[in-house]
């Protein structure tokens, strides 16, 4: 087998393009990590079934090779061959760390962000730096996702001058919990960015505060809220209902009650109750209990609400479910 290993090797430099594609066939049959060195002019060569091929070699043996291996890729001057060397980076793990610090550099953004991405993964306050102070708005904004870059770096991404760079950071510091000045989150509200989260994090650090926020979110906003609560919640007692409960922000959880069961009819009925909610949602709480209707304690509940509201749509759900309790009874 070595013997045929060695012919293939030499027989790469062939004048005759069959003889050379057979030893190319033949070095892959043989699946032998320590041939890698063979392709490398290939690398090079005029024909693209060869580049190709060599690129090849380069995936499957290059990270068993070394960094060596794959700093001939990244120092390529063809961008197709940079671009696979990039991809390895983070196969290669600590070893690629010097070689994803000088892809940074590269010309080309794709190896640069590649580069980034492998560096998410190195636990080091240089590596972090390198990545959130980069020239490149791209890396800037995969920087701000690093789990080791400290609060005074994602704060100052909060104000970057890219976008994507200050949602980045917004994200990171919302997932780490990180102490947030409330007037810095209301510009990303208002343009509609990470609202859900925001709200959630102003729910359990600034409940006092939903009330102002409110006055910055959209229809859009609250749905999203809704959805999340049915999403994630299981019943009343989850702190996330509390703090919007505190915090006077209703319809979303008026949207996940409406779709809970009987064990949630105290919540049920405060929210109906509740003059601070907009009557099409309490509207709306009353006339999903139509199934339920002609149970004593629906029934009690709807006589004290019609005999008490002088709101003219609640007057009407209520009748509404009075005339179906009536029917059942019948």
């Amino acid at each position: 087998m070595a013997n045929d290993i060695g012919k293939a090797m030499a027989r790469l430099k062939h004048r005759d393009i069959r003889t050379r594609r057979r030893a190319v066939r033949t070095l892959f049959e043989h699946d032998d990590p320590s041939v890698l060195e063979a392709f490398k002019p290939l690398l090079d060569d005029n024909d693209t079934w060869f580049v190709s091929k060599a690129l090849d070699a380069y995936r499957m043996w290059g990270v068993l090779s070394g960094s060596e291996a794959v700093q001939t890729l990244l120092t390529h001057r063809n961008l197709d061959v940079r671009r696979a060397g990039a991809n390895l980076l983070t196969p290669l793990g600590d070893h690629g760390v010097p070689l994803a610090l000088s892809a940074l550099n590269d010309e080309d953004s794709v190896v640069q962000r590649k580069a980034a991405r492998a560096l998410l993964l190195v636990n080091d306050a240089s590596v972090t730096e390198r990545l959130a102070q980069h020239e490149s708005d791209a890396i800037r904004t995969t920087g701000m996702s690093h789990p080791a870059l400290d609060e005074s770096a994602l704060r100052k991404g909060l104000s970057d001058a890219h976008e994507g760079v200050r949602l980045a950071a917004l994200n990171s510091a919302l997932k780490r919990n990180i102490a947030l000045n409330l007037d810095d989150l209301i510009p990303f509200l208002e343009a509609g960015h990470h609202t859900v989260n925001i709200l959630i994090w102003a729910a359990e650090h600034e409940p006092t505060q939903l009330e102002r926020l409110m006055q910055h979110i959209k229809a859009k906003d609250v749905k999203a809220l809704g959805d999340h609560l049915r999403a994630t919640v299981d019943d009343h007692a989850d702190p996330l209902i509390q703090h919007l409960l505190n915090g006077g922000m209703l319809e979303p959880v008026a949207r996940w009650v409406i779709r809970q069961g009987a064990s949630e009819d105290d919540l049920r009925w405060q929210l109906i109750n509740d003059e601070r909610l907009h009557v099409i949602e309490r509207c709306k709480l009353l006339e999903r209990l139509i199934g339920r209707a002609h149970e004593p304690g629906v029934i009690e509940h709807v006589e004290r609400l019609s005999a008490s509201t002088e709101e003219e749509l609640l007057k009407v759900a209520c009748e509404n479910l009075s005339t179906a309790a009536s029917e059942v009874g019948a």
